[in-house]
């Protein structure tokens, strides 16, 4: 090779790479704006993607120095609890029944029914029982309320989605990262994040700490998501896979 085209092959790569830095020192990932909905609406919904329910509080987005959207990427909460059913042997994530678990402790402190006369309406033991029944109820309602708050929470990486022109810059990595460190800043885990997606992109996630879980792992509440979007996937001879962020 002459040292003339050993130059320009130098200059090439020596400019592709002020281009990577050029495009990373003009990222900026900021939270979500109410005013971001509707333009990430309609991206989604012009790729296939599910544009319903869209709360801006959950995304993040990549801009330029512009101000440009570049991508954007969501974290948002399952409403189910990351607690397994105690009862079921080996069971899947988000599986534990609070309503069940309030009904036993409601059950052992159910005073004594009253028989008898004293079980009519009118009487002092009848309206006794009915007082301290109500009590009782109000009790559970606030356990169960206090145990699902306190109970470590579900949530899905969802919506990761960089524009053509701008991808393969590490925008999308820098978006999933994004969101993971503020999830982990809120003494959250990244244990208790899943993301559906496909085996062509799998590897891109595993890069990012993100493991395949087998089909017994797959928390309840995305559970039918996965057997409907199974079906999808297999009718165009692609593959769903379930991913969780890595223990921590």
């Amino acid at each position: 090779m002459s040292t003339s085209m050993a130059r320009t092959n130098l200059l090439v790569r020596w400019l592709m790479v002020l281009q990577v830095l050029t495009r990373t020192a003009a990222l900026t990932i900021r939270p979500g704006r109410r005013s971001d909905e509707l333009a990430i609406a309609a991206t989604m919904a012009r790729n296939l993607m599910n544009p319903l329910s869209i709360d801006a509080r959950n995304f993040v987005v990549a801009t330029n120095d512009d101000g440009d959207r570049l991508g954007f990427a969501q974290l948002r909460p399952l409403g189910a609890a990351a607690l397994a059913d105690p009862a079921t042997y080996d069971a899947a994530p988000g599986t534990y029944d609070f309503d069940a678990a309030a009904d036993d402790e409601a059950w052992d402190e159910l005073p004594s029914i009253p028989t008898g006369l004293a079980s009519l309406p009118w009487t002092a033991e009848y309206r006794e029982f009915a007082a301290q029944a109500a009590r009782r109820r109000d009790a559970r309602t606030a356990r169960r309320a206090t145990a699902e708050a306190a109970a470590p929470k579900l949530f899905e990486l969802a919506s990761v989605f960089v524009f053509e022109q701008h991808r393969n810059g590490g925008v999308g990595a820098a978006l999933v990262r994004r969101l993971l460190e503020s999830h982990e800043m809120a003494d959250r885990r990244a244990a208790d994040v899943y993301l559906l997606t496909l085996e062509a992109t799998r590897p891109w996630y595993e890069r990012l700490g993100f493991r395949a879980v087998g089909a017994a792992d797959v928390p309840a509440p995305l559970a039918f998501e996965v057997a409907a979007g199974g079906l999808v996937t297999r009718a165009i001879g692609e593959k769903l896979v379930c991913m969780r962020g890595a223990e921590g």
